[in-house]
């Protein structure tokens, strides 16, 4: 007789491998001449809220290739920033009565956590 398989659980699955990721620096570039290297850069995103369905369309297959190099054994360089100089982080917050530095940091954190948490 067989053991049925627990159920999954994708929350515990993320905390367990996002914990992973952490203590081992997974994404993070060894820098120390080993490996041959690579560099993917996506565009940045604006800080005016929070990330939807077109941040996922616009930085999956980026994501994807500076994967797909890292298994190849390439030391990749894939950084994200925050485009939050231009109008569009600016006109959200004059939308929303708030000061553009106040909205577009709290928009920051908020975009990085969701990053994290979408594994990108």
């Amino acid at each position: 007789m067989t053991e049925q398989a627990a159920e999954y659980n994708p929350q515990e699955a993320q905390e367990k491998w996002q914990a992973y990721w952490a203590a081992h620096d997974t994404f993070r570039p060894l820098d120390d001449g080993t490996k041959p290297r690579r560099y993917m850069l996506d565009m940045f995103p604006y800080p005016s809220g929070d990330l939807h369905m077109g941040h996922a369309e616009a930085f999956v297959m980026g994501d994807v290739l500076a994967r797909f190099w890292k298994l190849q054994g390439y030391d990749v360089l894939h950084p994200l920033g925050w485009d939050s100089f231009g109008l569009p982080a600016e006109n959200a917050a004059i939308a929303r009565n708030a000061h553009p530095a106040d909205w577009t940091y709290a928009n920051i954190e908020t975009q990085a956590r969701s990053f994290k948490r979408y594994a990108l």
